[in-house]
C-alpha cells in the first residue's frame, strides 16, 4: 500500500472513530438522534449514518417506532447524565459543590463513598412519604387547573392551587382563597377533594409573584427593617442571606448593616432571637420594642415557674 493510501485509511478510520464516539457521548447524555441531522452535521451520506447506528453501534442503540435513535433499554441508567444538572437546579443544590461540571459530578458519583474527599451533611427535611396521594393529587390540580377543598388547622378551605414549594425542609402548596395568594403546609392539609369538574383560569399575576419570592410569606405589602449585626458574628450574614432581599454593608466598626424586606414581623423576629444577644433591630423602633416584651415576658414565666 502507497503512503497516500495508507495516509487516506488512517483520515478514514480516525473521521469514523470520532463520529462514533461523539454518536455514543449523545445517547449515553440521553439524546435522542435523527439520521438525517447527523448526516448533515458530519457531512456524510445518510446511509453512512445508518452503518454506524445499525450496524457498529448494534446492541448500543436502537430505533424507535418514530424513526429515531437512542440508547437500548439493556444499556440505558435510570437517570440519563444530561438530567444531572436539571436536578441540581430543581432540588437547589446546583451551586453545592465549587466545581458543578459534568465531569467533576461523575467523578463524584463513581468513587466509592468510603474514599470520597467531599461529604455533604444531609439537611433535616419533613418524611413526606405517608402523604404521597395528597401530593400527587395537588400536583395534577395544578397542572390541570382544578379547584380544590381541604380542611387546614380546624378550618374548611376552597383554594385555587398554584405552586408546591419547598423551604426550609417543609413542602408548601401556594394557592388563592378568597382573592388572596396564600401557602399551606402540605402536611396539614385533611381531607383533600379535588374538583375535576371545573377548571380556573390561574392569574398571570400570581405566577410571576411566586416565581419571584425567595420565601413563602404571601402579602401585597413588606416592611423594610434595618438590623446591626454585631462584628463576631458579621460572616453568619455574609456567607449567606439568613433574610428575604437581604443587602448589607460593613460599618466602620466592623459590624455589619442589614436591610431586608419583610412580610409579617414573625418571619424576622426568629432569626434576631437566635443571634441575640448579637443582632439588634434598628428599625422600626416599634419591631425592637416588640422584640424586647416578648423577651421580657419570657423571662417573667421562666423566674416565676
Amino acid at each position: 500500500m502507497s503512503a497516500s493510501s495508507l495516509a487516506s485509511s488512517t483520515s478514514k478510520g480516525e473521521k469514523l472513530a470520532q463520529r462514533l464516539s461523539q454518536i455514543l457521548a449523545r445517547v449515553h447524555r440521553g439524546d435522542v438522534l435523527d439520521k438525517h441531522q447527523l448526516a448533515q452535521e458530519f457531512q456524510v451520506d445518510v446511509r453512512t449514518i445508518e452503518r454506524d447506528l445499525g450496524d457498529r453501534l448494534c446492541g448500543i442503540v436502537e430505533r424507535s417506532s418514530n424513526g429515531q435513535w437512542q440508547l437500548t433499554h439493556t444499556v440505558r441508567s435510570s437517570i440519563p447524565v444530561k438530567h444531572l444538572h436539571g436536578y441540581a437546579r430543581m432540588s437547589g443544590t446546583e451551586h453545592l459543590f465549587p466545581d458543578n461540571s459534568l465531569r467533576y459530578l461523575l467523578e463524584q458519583l463513581h468513587t466509592p463513598e468510603q474514599q470520597r474527599t467531599t461529604h455533604v451533611q444531609a439537611v433535616a427535611h419533613e418524611d413526606l412519604r405517608p402523604r404521597t396521594r395528597e401530593f400527587l393529587e395537588l400536583q395534577a390540580a395544578i397542572e390541570q387547573r382544578h379547584p380544590c377543598q381541604f380542611n387546614y388547622k380546624g378550618k374548611a378551605r376552597n383554594v385555587q392551587p398554584y405552586k408546591l414549594i419547598h423551604k426550609n425542609g417543609v413542602w408548601y402548596l401556594a394557592a388563592e382563597e378568597g382573592a388572596k395568594l396564600k401557602n399551606f403546609s402540605i402536611a396539614l392539609i385533611d381531607h383533600l377533594l379535588v374538583d375535576t369538574s371545573s377548571l380556573f383560569a390561574p392569574k398571570h399575576s400570581h405566577k410571576e409573584y411566586i416565581e419571584a419570592k425567595d420565601d413563602v410569606w404571601f402579602t401585597e405589602n413588606t416592611t423594610e427593617a434595618l438590623l446591626r449585626v454585631a462584628p463576631e458574628v458579621a460572616h453568619y450574614f455574609i456567607r449567606r442571606p439568613l433574610l428575604p432581599k437581604q443587602h448589607q454593608w460593613q460599618d466602620r466598626d466592623g459590624s455589619l448593616i442589614v436591610t431586608t424586606q419583610i412580610n409579617h414581623i414573625d418571619q424576622l423576629l426568629p432569626v434576631v432571637r437566635y443571634w441575640l444577644p448579637h443582632v439588634r433591630i434598628v428599625k422600626p423602633v416599634a419591631w425592637h420594642e416588640e422584640l424586647q416584651v416578648g423577651l421580657q415576658k419570657a423571662l417573667a414565666k421562666w423566674s416565676g415557674s
